[in-house]
């Protein structure tokens, strides 16, 4: 069904041939990112780094969902944000409101990159977007891109030769076209005056080391243990008495309570707060050590020193980068990370943490 409806859509949707637009006329510029969570919405900041490096001037627009806006809320690099909410697609005053802000500002080059999977509805948009010259996959991986009409442009998205090649150098790979890039790989959130005062606040009189950990993730499989996680604690409040915090969602409450039933103590927690308010935290901390999700991302934002623990995800490919950076994979089990290798490796990171 799906196929018959991309093929059917072609005949009248198909994008006719246009000139590419030279690098100086070009004034307005659209991104669509929707489909990708928190993570991978930081890991796309290079890609807004890159574009604006080459065309400062430019007013960049970026589509998103509510799941990943809080990641781009307050990012330098973008000048508005369009949000799209599938759950609202039923309803005509927000599909009347959507294509309002599509089509207002005629942008002169659109884009939809991809990384783990090609979205048809981000091509979808860009298409009904006022846009002169579209720029999406045409391939990921081998995998033909069935509505690759729908671009100016199509770019063969192809990591399987190239494994180790950091993601948010594949997410620019859909500039090819325009031959700009950035080697500068770092995340970014900036932080404002209320987000500053709040990590004053949370730690107001701390005079000593600071370690904020996350025990949560979306996906089990990279969740280090409890166990775990508990050992690790009780050590550092051994060793460093620092002043230890957790970061908590909603879905993290179970977890927290296993996991408080393992201490002699009660740590401070971070609870739902605003990403730039965890960052701003984070920020002010000697360490921070978190499984493989998007708090990590938001971590590798800071210039605290970090640990990711991998498991299942290939940590070179998608660890934040930048320094005091660093992380530890034993293989696709993130339980064969001992307490021990995390213990050890703080201890070498030393002087990045005091």
């Amino acid at each position: 069904m799906k196929k018959a409806l991309i093929g059917f859509l072609k005949i009248f949707l198909k994008v006719p041939k246009a000139n590419l637009p030279k690098i100086s006329e070009i004034k307005n510029v659209l991104v669509v990112r929707q489909h990708n969570q928190l993570g991978d919405m930081l890991l796309s900041v290079p890609l807004f780094r890159a574009i604006k490096e080459k065309i400062p001037d430019c007013e960049l627009s970026l589509v998103v969902s509510p799941e990943n806006v809080s990641a781009v809320e307050q990012n330098k690099y973008l000048d508005n944000i369009i949000l799209f909410d599938k759950r609202k697609i039923f309803s005509v005053k927000y599909w009347k409101c959507l294509w309002a802000n599509l089509r207002k500002v005629e942008f002169d080059i659109g884009f939809v990159p991809s990384t783990v999977s090609i979205s048809f509805a981000s091509n979808l948009i860009l298409r009904f977007s006022k846009c002169k010259y579209r720029v999406g996959p045409n391939s990921l991986n081998g995998k033909i891109n069935l509505s690759n009409y729908l671009f100016n442009s199509a770019v063969d998205l192809d990591w399987r030769n190239l494994p180790n090649v950091h993601v948010s150098e594949r997410i620019q790979k859909i500039l090819e076209p325009l031959k700009i890039k950035t080697n500068d790989l770092r995340s970014h959130i900036l932080l404002n005056d209320s987000d500053k005062k709040f990590a004053g606040d949370f730690f107001k009189d701390i005079n000593k080391l600071k370690i904020g950990l996350h025990i949560g993730a979306a996906k089990v499989k990279n969740r280090w243990s409890i166990q775990n996680f508990a050992e690790l604690i009780l050590k550092l409040k051994q060793k460093y008495d620092p002043l230890i915090y957790l970061t908590t969602g909603e879905k993290d409450e179970n977890l927290l309570k296993q996991l408080l039933t393992l201490l002699n103590f009660e740590p401070t927690i971070l609870r739902n707060r605003r990403i730039s308010e965890v960052a701003a935290v984070v920020d002010n901390s000697n360490l921070f050590i978190s499984n493989d999700t998007g708090i990590l991302h938001v971590a590798g934002t800071t210039k605290c020193a970090v640990i990711g623990l991998f498991g299942p995800t290939e940590a070179k490919v998608w660890a934040p980068v930048g320094e005091k950076k660093f992380w530890i994979q034993k293989g696709d089990n993130v339980n064969l990370i001992s307490v021990k290798d995390v213990l050890d490796l703080i201890e070498r990171i030393s002087d990045e943490i005091n």
